[in-house]
């Protein structure tokens, strides 16, 4: 989100710190990772050509690649206007040049019908002007209205396969945000700050605000990011760095690629003058940490931290789901799931709860295993904050909110403002009632369960529903299969419940 996921209260009568919701294929890479322990700090040498083509052919996934990324997209009940059920998403290929203002883009959008349609519609920021777009190969008319761009399809068959290759450009704008938090004043997505930097926080939508997108946690798709900077800059992206080259006298492009299927929110862009610290995971998951020069400072606290959440939660919550770790510091307060590549503000690692743990256990919760629409949120953040505190109460840190027991007058307090968190009022997105009350509920059904079993849940959960989606009543059908017991009434009253249950 624009400036993280935290923001302060008082405790009792008062706000206390409440938790808020911001949250391959073999790929070449110059100067990779070393295999050994401790950090190098290197950025790839990169091969330097006279002039690469702007608008290069985009790369094509196998035909494995794309129907693992093959969701059933749908319309939110929170904010159906960022959600579009006739559009599957496959592949984004995205060529895209920033010069520090504009914005120049063409993304090349594999998709499958989800429905028969005659229009397709994605998310594009109205500041953002279309200049041409093709369907497989061949120009179409269209028309942009407010954040949406249409596109005449002609007569398209559902379940059929077709490539879009839309051509944009404009000064990105960053959207309000359907929140009472002061952490999103500024809003979501494209950002920049007074040094220039870019940052992106987009939950739960701000990725239309840099490219055309079915931006809705329903349609997962797979990522190749091309992006072109100023000389001097570097860009971060999801997933593994391919290769960066030089573009003519003066910019730089990087190129990225995203192997696993990611929801829009969690994707993410970072530009300015970053060095790379490279190191390797105890489970050999290679590791970058992208730090900009004020923060280079903060690189052996944020390997050492990632390194303790990172091996803790391999234990608890099972092997690491992705490829490769990164984090990139950006400016702002909080931190962002963002899939691979974490999205953090250098002041969260002075906060004396584990907001690194926080953002990293996302990767197995949230990321791996992404709710099915926004009003699921509680199934993310939930299973988050849970595993927070059992990182914080497992290894004798502070404990959030002081501990697990003390959390029940501030779950109280949020269902009053914001709603239960299974029916949240959408205009109060991300106050802490959809942490707090889900992660207790998740310890009513230890308690129910056993320990032993429980601890089988969490890894289970998300081997069971790797890259998938997922919505509350596949969670209560898994749930009872997999303990024997009908546990439906628990999970409704937490999440139902106007006030905390007892």
């Amino acid at each position: 989100m624009r400036h993280g996921r935290y923001v302060a209260a008082a405790a009792g009568s008062a706000l206390a710190a409440l938790l808020l919701s911001a949250c391959t294929t073999d790929a070449h890479v110059d100067n990779p990772p070393p295999t050994g322990g401790g950090i190098s700090s290197t950025l790839p040498t990169g091969d330097t050509p006279t002039r690469p083509q702007v608008n290069q052919p985009p790369s094509r996934p196998s035909r494995t690649d794309l129907v693992a990324a093959v969701s059933t997209p749908l319309e939110d009940p929170y904010y159906p206007e960022t959600s579009n059920p006739e559009v599957d998403a496959l592949h984004y290929d995205l060529d895209l040049t920033w010069d520090g203002t504009v914005l120049d883009g063409r993304a090349t959008v594999i998709l499958r019908a989800a429905t028969g349609a005659s229009t397709l519609r994605l998310d594009l920021s109205a500041a953002l002007r279309t200049s041409r777009v093709a369907l497989d190969g061949a120009p179409i008319t269209f028309r942009q209205a407010g954040d949406g761009l249409l596109m005449d399809a002609g007569a398209i068959e559902k379940g059929s396969e077709h490539t879009l290759t839309i051509d944009y450009r404009g000064r990105p704008e960053a959207v309000p945000a359907p929140s009472q938090r002061d952490d999103q004043a500024g809003g979501l997505g494209w950002t920049v700050d007074a040094a220039g930097a870019v940052s992106t926080f987009q939950e739960p939508y701000g990725a239309f605000t840099w490219y055309p997108v079915n931006d809705h946690p329903s349609d997962k798709a797979l990522y190749d990011a091309h992006i072109t900077v100023p000389q001097g800059n570097v860009a971060v992206f999801n997933g593994t760095l391919v290769t960066h080259r030089a573009a003519g006298p003066a910019a730089t492009e990087w190129t990225w690629h995203l192997d696993a299927p990611a929801a829009s929110y969690l994707t993410t862009v970072a530009i300015g003058p970053y060095a790379a610290y490279h190191d390797t995971m105890p489970d050999g998951t290679p590791a970058t940490y992208w730090v900009l020069p004020q923060d280079r400072a903060r690189v052996t606290q944020l390997e050492r931290e990632s390194r303790v959440a990172f091996e803790w939660l391999t234990r608890h919550a099972g092997s690491y789901p992705f490829d490769t770790f990164g984090v990139v510091l950006v400016g702002g307060d909080g931190g962002m799931e963002t899939q691979t590549m974490i999205t953090l503000s250098p002041g969260s690692l002075d906060r004396p709860d584990a907001v690194l743990e926080h953002e990293i256990a996302h990767q197995w919760f949230g990321d791996a295993v992404t709710p099915t629409d926004w009003q699921g949120l509680w199934l993310s953040e939930g299973w988050a904050m849970y595993m927070q505190h059992w990182f914080e109460q497992d290894t004798g840190r502070y404990e959030y909110g002081g501990g697990m027991a003390r959390w029940r007058p501030l779950d109280n307090a949020s269902r009053g403002r914001s709603g239960p968190p299974g029916d949240f009022d959408p205009r109060s997105f991300g106050d802490v009632n959809v942490y707090l009350g889900p992660a207790l509920m998740l310890d009513a059904i230890r308690r129910q369960v056993g320990d032993a079993e429980f601890g089988s849940l969490v890894k289970a959960w998300v081997t069971d529903h790797a890259d998938g989606n997922v919505d509350r009543a596949e969670f209560v059908s898994w749930l009872n299969k997999r303990t024997g017991q009908d546990l439906t009434t628990l999970v409704d009253t937490w999440l139902d419940s106007p006030s905390t249950p007892r």
